[in-house]
């Protein structure tokens, strides 16, 4: 018996990728996705490039932080540089920074730059001495140089009293001389003291710190309270005189530890792992705590946070999050298992960078916030970033601080990007014929393709040193899937990719 024979067809197909569409750690990479690529950027969009040159402009011995406010301050060791001249000593690690009016707080220093005049100050104030003359309204020490401590309007608490003890207390000052300090009437009992006396302008010993409305913002850790200066002086947190320029101060008695605080348009979020303190309001009277229940920011990473047009960026624990009010969104679904801790970050005000580690690895990965996805950089450590002069600045850990968005710079840049798998989907038999790469390479720079089949080693594919726009063709064997490698050095744009394939079907 003779069988029917069937007929072989072929008919010829051809796909073009003209989307990139930047890094994909997980299994679900989609076509035009990348499962790794180094010093690539998004700055030529629909294309994919290499990253611009970084200028070096700064190198430091121990450097531990970096921010701006009209000129650069760096922390290098115990020195506080400010504008390319060291302006006074520091305790030596990790910093955080706010600027209320034209005082640039340095923490856990708890001392603040003035930048009207480049001189360092103590936020805090200590005036004691053996023996005090109270009045009604007075205190007097015949020993101490007042007028150089304190101030009017400081929030002072009183201790020591043994001959009146009710005149341990805390009151706002209201004129100072140089051995006395006037306060309202009536606040004290008239005594003589022997005893030790202290008048100190206190700092509450905050965990994290920020600005809002022209405060001072903080929460300790240690006493579980949110604190806020009086308004425009980080000087004073214990002022309460029932008016709208007061401190304020409020315990919150939630689960687990704060790790971070930031401003995010009139609101002060105060970040927990797992949960989110917002405080709404204009002045103390008006303030209201509203409680989420949502992911947070990552202990060790609330240096990740960052606004870029009134929205949140941070990395929480199992990714990084977008944050305009209500619900946060992942944005990092696409990293699959990876789970990244100790994550810094800084932005250029479109793209997010976020400097992470992995296990014993460091990763410098770049959002865009327009697109909506990432490309990686390289493997530098970020210690800080900062914006100057419309420029994104990045300190590594390496002491250097670069430009890295300058394009000025003189490095030549070695990348690499390689593509996620690509399967066909007709069924049937099939081939591919071949695959074409176009690039536009810069003046002395060269780009190399390889390829993989089927998950076996990589094959050489061909190389391109013109410097001009050139297409790379590619001819794959038979197989299910296909891998694509690119790498070079000096500047490339990947402008297409396109493969033609022959489907055949059995009918």
């Amino acid at each position: 018996m003779e069988l029917p024979r069937l007929i072989y067809t072929e008919s010829p197909a051809k796909k073009e990728v003209v989307r990139f569409l930047g890094i994909n750690f997980g299994d679900d990479a989609q076509e035009g996705e990348l499962s790794a690529c180094r010093n690539l950027s998004d700055r030529r969009y629909p294309y994919l490039s290499t990253r611009l040159t970084r200028q070096a402009v700064g190198d430091y011995t121990a450097p531990t932080a970096v921010t701006s406010w009209d000129k650069l301050v760096v922390v290098d060791g115990t020195s506080l540089i400010y504008d390319g001249t060291t302006v006074g000593t520091v305790t030596a690690g990790e910093k955080q920074f706010a600027v209320v009016n034209t005082k640039l707080v340095i923490w856990p220093d708890k001392k603040y730059l003035d930048m009207a005049d480049s001189t360092l100050h103590n936020l805090g104030a200590v005036g004691e001495q053996t023996g005090a003359t109270f009045t009604a309204g007075k205190i007097t020490m015949n020993n101490v140089t007042l007028w150089n401590l304190f101030s009017v309007g400081d929030g002072v608490m009183i201790s020591g009293c043994t001959v009146q003890t009710g005149n341990n207390k805390s009151a706002v000052v209201k004129a100072v001389g140089e051995h006395d300090i006037t306060f309202a009437d009536n606040t004290f009992t008239a005594a003589t003291e022997t005893a030790k006396i202290t008048i100190e302008r206190k700092i509450p010993d905050l965990s994290f710190i920020c600005e809002s409305e022209n405060r001072l913002w903080g929460v300790s850790n240690t006493d579980k309270t949110i604190y806020a200066s009086a308004l425009g002086d980080p000087k004073n947190f214990f002022v309460y005189e029932g008016i709208s320029t007061d401190s304020y101060a409020l315990a919150v008695g939630s689960a687990g530890k704060f790790t971070g605080c930031c401003k995010l348009s009139s609101s002060v979020l105060f970040w927990k792992e797992n949960c989110l303190h917002k405080i709404l309001g204009s002045y103390p009277a008006e303030y209201a705590l509203y409680t989420s229940n949502i992911a947070g920011v990552q202990d060790g990473s609330h240096k990740s946070m960052q606004v870029i047009n009134d929205t949140l960026f941070y990395k929480a624990p199992d990714g990084v999050y977008a944050y305009s009010g209500g619900t946060p969104t992942m944005i990092s679904g696409n990293f699959g298992a990876k789970h990244f801790t100790d994550a810094v970050a800084g932005t250029d005000g479109i793209r997010y960078y976020i400097s992470m580690k992995l296990g014993g690895v460091w990763h410098l990965l770049v959002y865009n916030t327009q697109k909506s996805y990432w490309i990686e950089e390289d493997d530098t450590e970020a210690i800080d970033f900062c914006r100057y002069n419309s420029f994104l600045y990045m300190l590594s850990a390496d002491g250097s601080l670069w430009s890295i968005d300058a394009a000025t710079g003189t490095e030549k840049i070695a990348w690499n990007a390689t593509f996620a798998p690509f399967y066909e989907s007709a069924d049937g038999k099939k081939y591919y014929s071949s695959l074409f790469l176009r690039l536009e390479l810069g003046e002395g720079a060269y780009a190399k393709a390889e390829i993989r089949c089927d998950g076996e080693g990589w094959i050489d594919a061909g190389i391109v040193r013109k410097h001009a726009t050139e297409v790379l063709r590619i001819l794959p064997r038979r197989c299910d899937k296909f891998e694509v490698r690119l790498s070079g050095v000096g500047s490339c744009t990947i402008l297409s990719m396109v493969r033609q394939f022959t489907a055949g079907t059995e009918v």
